[in-house]
């Protein structure tokens, strides 16, 4: 097995992560303010009147509001689970969101558009999306076995998929929001 040559020994400049605290510009890629702000974490400069490109913009039609059981375990993109105990949680969140879309009688629904949060157990930083969208994907595959919208992944069916962190609620859970979309 070899090893790969380290940037400075492959006559690269070094990368972000090698000079801590240096923006974007000082390593000769100019970046977008607004852009190099959300790398930092933060929004950047808005001007009044501006829209945040990640908020759902507000939809007309029903809501339905899913909440899955607290305590669920779930899955992030940064996991490391074995094969098997991934297969099984992505399981269980696609099937509490199937019972839960049930036992909400939750009508089938041609379009919408999908706000998946998670509540977390605890007020520790976490990052905006990565809970979300890896257990957000099971869940809304168990909306599609419930019979609730046709299909996942054509945008003829999903109109948009928004990821948010959400206020502490007890032991955690996942809460989805769908919108009814016209077609």
């Amino acid at each position: 097995m070899t090893s790969r040559p380290s940037r400075r020994a492959a006559g690269l400049a070094p990368g972000p992560a090698a000079l801590p605290g240096a923006s974007p510009e000082v390593l000769g890629n100019p970046v977008p303010p607004q852009l190099h702000a959300e790398m930092r974490g933060g929004t950047g400069p808005k001007t009044p009147g501006s829209g945040d490109e990640r908020e759902p913009p507000p939809l007309p039609g029903r809501t339905f509001t899913l909440e899955l059981p607290a305590g669920l375990k779930t899955l992030s993109l940064n996991d490391r689970h074995h094969w098997s105990e991934k297969n099984r949680r992505a399981a269980e969140l696609k099937k509490a969101a199937w019972a839960m879309a049930l036992k909400a009688k939750v009508p089938h629904l041609e379009r919408v558009s999908l706000v998946v949060e998670y509540q977390p157990p605890d007020k520790r930083h976490r990052d905006g999306e990565n809970v979300p969208i890896a257990s957000g994907k099971h869940a809304i595959d168990g909306l599609v076995a419930a019979g609730v919208i046709p299909d996942d992944e054509c945008p003829r069916y999903v109109a948009g998929i928004w990821c948010t962190i959400g206020e502490v609620f007890p032991k955690g859970r996942l809460v989805l929001h769908l919108t009814e979309v016209a077609a």
